[in-house]
Formats: structure tokens, C-alpha cells, sequence
């Protein structure tokens, strides 16, 4: 994207108001960062233009035969809702290709425009299709938690989804959905039912008109540390009515981060196993000044409820932790409370070469691995992963780690469309956040850097040599830091 097109009054206030909170420097490496993003843009929208299922494609969808068709009831909280974005809403659930859904509207609006389009709409629809479209006009506005409750009353799905009143789903979103859950099938008893519980998408934006799409969401498999640092979950979220009712609906105290504090009491109940991630953009989340799609400082009161949603989540778990903001609004930094300090420090030569009667000597629930070439920058590291790897599920913890150069050398490992492991952002501006920021952010890792690591002793396995048991994951701690020499 061409800088000028960048350029305008609106990303003007945005940078000032970035440059209050964070000063000159970090904000000269966001712009940079951001143009650098932005370069991107052409080649997702022709990506993704071009990846759209045919029309062939969608009529194969409509004529598929599921072993339980579940009934998606899809709830929109609506107020003052624009009549063209409302029209394109209720249109892009219509037009899906898997058939077997309810559209359930909570109105709060103060004025009949809501209702006027809906009874305009129904006349271009089907009375099967417009029947199927249930709306509630509200005596007043409850807010957006409040909105949401009373239209999830109105719910009789098995599963329930949630739409923003302006928002678009591709037109097999709910195919998709319904896809996954037939995968899942498992005996329940005396019945079938999908062990998935919860479900969601990746997701872009769109903008006000309908005609570019940007900001593609690529989201990882589920990642609960990742969801402590930024609701990265967000849209297309689908959860089994019954989680949701268990839960208890959307709290207003949350308003602003009602989502993320309702995926949180979601998840708790269900093991990981049990959510499942679509990795395809079914849902474009419609941008403009007033939402935080685009604008960010739209609603700073948001990103402060996100933070409380966090720290209500740990307290529910009796984990102790400090929840605080990061520079990147609606992005949290989780520091775990260590309870123990009791580490034992080796060199990568000697974890190498390490013997199963050596390994059961270690009278330490940790061990600090570290190369000779590699030297901490943070001075609290070690209490900083051992408080990560006090957590029951963690058995290692590694942090961020430079080059001599000040670029980033790993911030985790991922592995590729190949089987191998690459360390991640290696190269990158040791500035930079990252892609939505995941290099400056606490998340689940497939691996971590040999000669920099703590790992819990009781999460080791001996064969021939020492590995970490997969009963356990592995997390990327950005706030323990290391250079190489």
C-alpha cells in the first residue's frame, strides 16, 4: 500500500495517541512495522479473492448428506444498525450453504430502523427462510452483554454462533462448522454426538463498503496462553448451547471484552482437545472509526475489561499471576508467581551428555539450560519461566533471544508444511512486535532454542538420551531475553 494512502487524519490521531502511551522510539518502530505490514495487502486480497469456493463447490456444500445436522442458532445484537450492513448480515447468514440455522436479533435500538428493514427484507424471502429469522425488539438498550443474553433466550440451536450486527460470514461458514463437528463424532453414551464443544475460524477485515478485505487473522490451533495475552479467538466463535447456558451469558461489567470473558468461562469447562480450530477466514469483521476493528482507541474502555477478564479467569483457577497492559492495546502481559526458586543450572555440553543415574540425582523441580555462547539480558529470567513452568500443564519454558545484531534470533519454533522445526521471527528487527504482535506475546510453542530453555524435571523421559514427555506443552516467554554473543 502506497504511503500516502496511509496518510490521513484518522491513522494521524492514532499515531499521536500511540505516541502518548509509548513515546517517540516504539512509535517510530510501529510505523515502520505497520508500512512494513501493509505491503502485504495487495496479495491477501487477490489470495483470497481467488481461493473463494466456486460456484460448484457451493452447491456440492448445499446437497451434502451430515450423519446429525445441528441446528446453529447465530446471535446479533443490534443497535441503530446501519440498514445496508444490516441487510448484508442478514443476507450473507441466508445465502449458507449448510441450511439448518436461526438468526436470533435482540434489538435495543431507539428507533424502528432495525425492524423496518427486517420486515422490508422478508418480503424478498422465502416464508421457510424469514420465519427462520427471529427478532425481539427490546424495551431499551442493555448494552451489549444484555443484548446478547436476550438473544441468546431466543435460541433453540444445539450450537450457538456470534455475529456483530454489521458483520459478514463467507457463505459456508456454517458448512465449515458443520464439517468439523461430523469429524468429531464420538459415542456418547447411546448416542453419537461431536466431542468438539467449541469451535472457531480465522477472520479479516472489511471495509465500509464492501470492496477490500485486509487484516487477515491466521490463528493457531488452541492456545490458552495465547487467549491470557489477546482474545485472539474473537469471531467466528461457536460453542455447544449447553456450555454457553452453563456459563451464564455475557456479563456487563465485561462490556467491551464481554467475549473474551465468555470464551474464558467457556473454555474452563471443556478440555483442549474439545475446541477445534477452522483454518480458513469465514468471517470478515467490518472496520470502521468507531469500532475497535480499526480504531483501536475507539474504545480504551474495552481493552481495561479485557485486562479484568484475564485476572478473573486466573483467580477462577486459583492461579497466581499479575495481569497488566502492554504498549499494543488489548495485548496482556500474564506474570506467573513463581512458588519455587529452586533451579538448577547446567550448560547445553552437560544437559547433552547427561546420564539417566545423573538426571535422578537432581534434587531440583527445574533446570536451567544455558549454552556458553548465549548470556541472559533480563536480570529476573529465571523467575520470570520458572513462574511459567509452575503452571501443572507447562514442561518448558524458553524466552526471547538476539543475535549479536539485535535481530531476533527465535522467539519459539513452529514447524513447517514439512515436518521441521523454524525458529520463529529469526532475523526480524529485534524492535518489532511481530505479526499481531506474537513475538512480543507469551504463547504456546512448538519447540524452543537447545542452549536456552528451562525444563521441569519431572516432565523429562529418558531414552537415549532426555526429552520432554508429550504430556506436557512448551511456552515462549518474550520476558525473559537473551543475546548470543
Amino acid at each position: 500500500m502506497k504511503l500516502n494512502n496511509r496518510i490521513n487524519m484518522f491513522n494521524i490521531r492514532r499515531g499521536i495517541s500511540y505516541f502518548k502511551r509509548n513515546g517517540l522510539k516504539k512509535t517510530c518502530y510501529k510505523v515502520a512495522e505497520r508500512l512494513k505490514r501493509d505491503e502485504d495487502e495487495a496479495e491477501y486480497m487477490h489470495a483470497m479473492l481467488s481461493s473463494r469456493p466456486t460456484s460448484g463447490e457451493l452447491a456440492r456444500q448445499q446437497s451434502r448428506k451430515f450423519f446429525h445436522n445441528y441446528k446453529f442458532s447465530i446471535l446479533v445484537p443490534a443497535y441503530n444498525t446501519d440498514p445496508g450492513f444490516l441487510y448484508e448480515m442478514v443476507m450473507s447468514v441466508v445465502r449458507q450453504t449448510y441450511g439448518v440455522w436461526e438468526l436470533c436479533i435482540a434489538d435495543g435500538s431507539d428507533t424502528d430502523t432495525v425492524r423496518d428493514t427486517l420486515d422490508k427484507l422478508r418480503e424478498e424471502l422465502d416464508k421457510e427462510i424469514s420465519d427462520r429469522i427471529r427478532y425481539k425488539k427490546l424495551g431499551s438498550n442493555k448494552g451489549i452483554s444484555g443484548n446478547l443474553n436476550d438473544a441468546m433466550v431466543m435460541a433453540t440451536g444445539d450450537y450457538i454462533g456470534f455475529l456483530d450486527h454489521d458483520d459478514i460470514l463467507t457463505p459456508d461458514a456454517l458448512y465449515e462448522v458443520m464439517e468439523a463437528l461430523e469429524s468429531g463424532m464420538d459415542r456418547d453414551g447411546n448416542i453419537y454426538r461431536s466431542r468438539y464443544k467449541a469451535i472457531y475460524t480465522d477472520e479479516d477485515k472489511i471495509n465500509q463498503t464492501g470492496n477490500r478485505y485486509f487484516d487477515p487473522h491466521i490463528k493457531p490451533d488452541f492456545d490458552l496462553d495465547l487467549l491470557r495475552s489477546n482474545n485472539y479467538i474473537c469471531h467466528f466463535f461457536v460453542v455447544r448451547t449447553s456450555v454457553a447456558v452453563k456459563a451464564g451469558g455475557f456479563r456487563s461489567e465485561f462490556n467491551g471484552a464481554q467475549d473474551h470473558d465468555f470464551i474464558f468461562r467457556c473454555i474452563e469447562q471443556m478440555d483442549p482437545s474439545q475446541v477445534y480450530h477452522i483454518p480458513k477466514v469465514l468471517y470478515h469483521w467490518r472496520s470502521s472509526l468507531k469500532s475497535t476493528a480499526e480504531n483501536p482507541d475507539a474504545k480504551i474502555y474495552a481493552y481495561e475489561a479485557g485486562k479484568q477478564a484475564v485476572e478473573e479467569h486466573l483467580k477462577r483457577l486459583d492461579i497466581k499471576a499479575a495481569v497488566s497492559n502492554t504498549s499494543h492495546l488489548g495485548f496482556y502481559r500474564v506474570k506467573y508467581i513463581p512458588n519455587t526458586l529452586n533451579i538448577k543450572l547446567i550448560t547445553k555440553t552437560e544437559w547433552e551428555g547427561i546420564t539417566r543415574e545423573e538426571l535422578n540425582a537432581v534434587s531440583e523441580p527445574f533446570i536451567m539450560i544455558l549454552g556458553d555462547r548465549i548470556y541472559p539480558i533480563t536480570t529476573d529470567y529465571l523467575s520470570e519461566l520458572a513462574g511459567t513452568l509452575c503452571r501443572d500443564e507447562v514442561g518448558a519454558a524458553g524466552g526471547k533471544i538476539y543475535d549479536k545484531n539485535g535481530k531476533i534470533d527465535s522467539a519459539g519454533y513452529s514447524y513447517d508444511k514439512n515436518g521441521r522445526l523454524k525458529p520463529d521471527f529469526r532475523g526480524m528487527n529485534g524492535n518489532f512486535s511481530g505479526y499481531l504482535h506474537r513475538a512480543s506475546i507469551q504463547h504456546k510453542t512448538d519447540g524452543l532454542a537447545a542452549d536456552c530453555m528451562m525444563i521441569k524435571k519431572d516432565a523429562v523421559i529418558f531414552d537415549d538420551k532426555p526429552r520432554m514427555s508429550d504430556r506436557y506443552i512448551t511456552v515462549y516467554d518474550p520476558y525473559a531475553e537473551f543475546k548470543r554473543k
